[in-house]
């Protein structure tokens, strides 16, 4: 039994087909099938069913694979251990996370981190729920940031998932809105009004209550501000998300609370549970969770 050979599994699983394991792993196809035929007449069973739609696990090779996953992440800390005694913390991290935590809470962390580790190479990605998801079941970015309902449970059986904080969502009105003098607002009230969503999420919690009239579907970005502050239509933000905007500083928008409905989102981390939890990321998301609990 050799160590490649456990990678080839694990790869096989988590892509579900030989030839996209062998593309990802950079090995020629009839290498890695030779290699999984030699450690199946090793180990006395069969570990995949193989078909033209792919590869897909036994029941005996599941509990291989899940062994083999143990495995290599224990000589992944190995190797991490005796790399971090000897010199500083290196390799790459890469994240993946929501425009909220963007503006708010990630450039501090980003900063102290880097600061701490300058050996690490970080690749940082703003991106939305689905964007992120994708991103991190097929293994191009080590962890991801999302935003959720607070009862969130992950489809993906494939992910872990931690809770990071939650957050109230505001709605946000131009200066010179009539609402603009008023610290609240009823559920009621907002679906008689002009509105600016692009979060299903919200969306939804809408529809439990009418239909709500969207002007426009537009991210978190400049020209959506903009257009609540020309009082054109309401938007919605995360309390963190928008404290540090400067159209909030200046009193460009006025925030105001959402009365009549739970209207919260959970941060949460999301990463691979078939992925080792490098010591990078172990260490940014410490950094993460000291930034918040300090808020």
């Amino acid at each position: 039994m050799r160590i490649e050979q456990l990678i080839y599994i694990i790869e096989i699983n988590q892509t579900g087909s030989i030839s996209l394991a062998a593309e990802k792993l950079h090995v020629s196809q009839p290498n890695i099938s030779q290699a999984i035929v030699s450690l199946e007449e090793e180990l006395g069973v069969k570990l995949f069913v193989r078909s033209r739609t792919g590869a897909i696990p036994t029941e005996d090779g599941k509990l291989i694979i899940s062994k083999a996953i143990e495995i290599m992440n224990k000589v992944e800390e190995l190797r991490e251990t005796a790399g971090f005694q000897f010199n500083q913390l290196s390799g790459a991290l890469s994240i993946a996370s929501v425009p909220s935590l963007c503006l708010s809470v990630l450039p501090p962390t980003l900063a102290i981190f880097k600061n701490k580790h300058t050996d690490v190479e970080l690749v940082m990605m703003e991106l939305n729920y689905p964007q992120i998801i994708q991103e991190v079941l097929s293994g191009q970015v080590d962890l991801g940031l999302i935003a959720v309902a607070r009862n969130y449970q992950s489809p993906h059986t494939q992910l872990v998932s931690e809770h990071l904080m939650d957050c109230r969502i505001l709605a946000y009105v131009g200066k010179k809105s009539p609402l603009a003098h008023r610290n609240s607002i009823t559920i009621e009230e907002l679906l008689q009004e002009p509105l600016l969503i692009s979060s299903d999420y919200l969306i939804n919690i809408f529809k439990k209550h009418g239909e709500p009239n969207i002007l426009f579907k537009l991210g978190n970005s400049e020209a959506a501000k903009r257009i609540i502050a020309e009082g054109i239509a309401i938007g919605f933000y995360t309390e963190t998300g928008m404290r540090y905007d400067p159209y909030l500083e200046t009193g460009s928008i006025v925030a105001l609370e959402v009365t009549g409905v739970d209207f919260e989102v959970s941060f949460r981390t999301l990463r691979l549970k078939s992925r080792h939890l490098s010591l990078p990321c172990k260490e940014f998301t410490k950094e993460l969770k000291t930034i918040i609990a300090a808020m």
